[in-house]
């Protein structure tokens, strides 16, 4: 597998190539020619395999970091310990909690009873509570939650806060950009008045959202290596990760979560183009500045759109002699692709382009809140699809979602 470091390298030099063709037939003032367009087409392909692996290799990285701030989250002694005289104990605590929970090659009483037994039970087992969920592996519940984040885009940049229950959370909300404080003389001929601070308050809900997977019964007795568990983890990911996303993306706050793109309570209008056919470098530049400069510093900021309109931001760099191209790839290991000098993400459920929509959000992701009430639970049901021999597997979590500040992120808009 290739680095990411010379990923980047044989990506650069795929857009060396493009930014040449196209400054030629700039530099003659004419238009590519059919060869010219053939070769550019061809390493345009070439430019998104490379960074599809390239986000392959940071998603690996991603989940390798994760994986190794568990592991320096245990005491130095305990962590050796683990690794000599109990390693192998912890790893029969989370064979045993495995097959306890997805297995079907011993009974489940063993399985429990194996589980318990050694040093290692506790390492093996996950904190959640509730009936069947204290025996779900750690790494069961790491897969899910990664691979969610990986099937959407609005997880990766809004704020995500965890609580304990469903119970209606009342969230203060305040926007002090307006706000400059006084100055005063000296001496001073009358007291100093503070001023108030007027607050307002949001409530966020917990929407449950749920799915459920049946397999037969020879599929589970014949695992052998935990495919159950990181095939159900992978599964439950992507349709968790898929739904949330589109709620938290155009949901209308009825039974689901208020999106983003919301008419009433999502993102506010930052700028709408001149044309309902096409949209500038100009007026990209203009959607930034409708955001307050407060809104736009810190690494919360970004763009976020469908990966068409990305292709049609691309575009415009065709043909044009600027010395600063709108979009700028990156050519550093850990940075990301920037438009304008901010990062964007790619949210497949945001709409592509097409008159009278919203095609992207731009500032701070810091002030949409997600709201997830503790991890998702999962529960086994043998006996519910005895009838056709298989055991369902139900996966379910309570979210909401909701932009708190509306000042802080902008739509862009196709005229009608």
């Amino acid at each position: 597998m290739r680095t990411e470091k010379e990923i980047l390298e044989l990506r650069a030099a795929v857009h060396t190539q493009q930014r040449a063709i196209l400054d030629r037939a700039s530099a003659e003032k004419r238009a590519l020619t059919a060869e010219e367009d053939a070769q550019w087409q061809r390493a345009d392909v070439d430019f998104a395999a490379f960074t599809a692996e390239l986000e392959r290799v940071r998603n690996l990285q991603e989940r390798e970091a994760e994986a190794q701030r568990a592991l320096d989250a245990e005491p130095v002694a305990t962590r050796a310990q683990m690794q000599d005289a109990q390693g192998k104990q912890k790893e029969d605590a989370e064979k045993w909690a495995r097959e306890l929970f997805f297995g079907g090659g011993v009974s489940r009483a063993e399985a429990f009873a194996r589980m318990n037994s050694g040093a290692g039970a506790q390492r093996a087992s996950t904190s959640s509570t509730g009936t069947g969920l204290y025996v779900m592996p750690e790494e069961f519940i790491r897969t899910l939650e990664l691979t969610m984040k990986q099937f959407g885009g609005m997880l990766q940049a809004a704020y995500v806060h965890r609580s304990a229950s469903g119970n209606p959370l009342r969230w203060p909300t305040h926007d002090g950009t307006a706000e400059t404080g006084n100055w005063v003389a000296q001496p001073r001929s009358s007291d100093i008045t503070p001023r108030g601070l007027t607050f307002g308050r949001k409530s966020l809900n917990a929407h449950t959202w749920y799915d459920i997977i049946g397999l037969d019964w020879e599929f589970i007795q014949d695992e052998q290596v935990g495919l159950v568990s990181t095939l159900l983890a992978q599964l439950l990911g992507e349709s968790a990760g898929r739904a949330l996303n589109k709620a938290f993306t155009d949901g209308d706050g009825s039974g689901k979560p208020t999106g983003i793109l919301d008419g009433t309570s999502g993102a506010g209008l930052g700028k709408e183009t001149a044309a309902n056919n096409a949209f500038t470098k100009a007026e990209l530049l203009e959607m930034v500045h409708s955001v307050d400069p407060a809104y736009r510093n810190g690494a919360s900021v970004a763009w976020m759109f469908h990966d068409d309109t990305l292709r049609r931001i691309r575009q415009l760099d065709f043909g044009t002699t600027d010395d600063e191209p709108i979009w700028q790839p990156s050519f550093q290991v850990g940075q990301p692709d920037t438009i304008l000098g901010y990062r964007y993400i790619i949210n497949q459920d945001f709409p592509t382009f097409a008159a009278n929509t919203k095609i992207a959000v731009f500032g701070d992701w810091s002030k949409y809140i997600i709201r997830m009430v503790r991890d998702m639970g999962v529960v086994r049901l043998d006996e519910t699809f005895a009838a056709r021999m298989q055991t369902a597997f139900l996966g379910w979590l309570r979210v909401d979602g909701l932009l708190l500040q509306s000042s802080a992120l902008k739509t862009f808009k196709i005229k009608a």
